[in-house]
């Protein structure tokens, strides 16, 4: 999301509410395909310049949203309204040379955090969304990194000698019990000589 970051730094003290926030992400997402905007409303002003930022009075509006955008190379030129519908966002685009037109309708809750306008950077949740740390505190609360793991399936899992393929056993404790563990070779293979588990065998 290169250039995003930058956009909302310059844009994030005009923003203050959830509509500002996504015509904001919007605008980013018709500069990365190659336009520029204009100005805002419906004709052009004396004021009108190429540029990647938001032209002031962007959001004047908190209803609607009207914003031009003009191709790097000038061969087209879009007009982009957003009109704000209790929670949702409903977007119209049209293309001058074509006259073509294009309508979307997003819901505000979907995309928006109206208590994190603020905040660029998403925080985390804690709690069972923390996978892994078991693998660095194994007396911790929580699950380990193997979130696919077919050993703890529920599904009966055949014992593997974890000394298939070498040329003599592993010594006792070297695979802790229901640790997860790759067999060194192929399984089903044993190291010649007497096991002590099968009595000599």
């Amino acid at each position: 999301m290169a250039g995003l970051e930058v956009l909302f730094a310059s844009a994030a003290p005009a923003i203050t509410c959830r509509q500002d926030a996504l015509a904001c992400f919007l605008h980013w997402e018709v500069v990365t395909h190659g336009y520029c905007g204009l100005g805002v409303g419906d004709q052009p002003g004396p004021n009108d310049k190429k540029s990647e930022l938001l032209p002031a009075g962007w959001n004047n509006n908190k209803d609607l949203y009207v914003l031009r955008y003009e191709y790097k190379d000038g061969s087209r030129k879009l007009l982009v309204k957003a009109i704000t519908v209790e929670s949702s966002m409903i977007l119209n685009v049209l293309e001058y040379g074509s006259q073509q037109v294009a309508d979307l309708t997003l819901n505000l809750d979907d995309y928006i955090d109206a208590e994190h306008l603020g905040d660029f950077h998403r925080c985390d949740p804690l709690g069972p969304f923390v996978v892994g740390g078991e693998d660095l505190d194994p007396f911790g609360p929580r699950r380990g990194g193997m979130i696919v793991d077919p050993l703890r399936s529920g599904f009966p899992r055949a014992l593997i000698d974890p000394s298939s393929g070498l040329p003599n056993r592993l010594p006792p404790g070297a695979v802790p019990p229901g640790a997860r563990f790759d067999p060194f070779g192929p399984i089903g293979t044993s190291p010649p000589g007497p096991r002590p588990d099968r009595r000599g065998q």
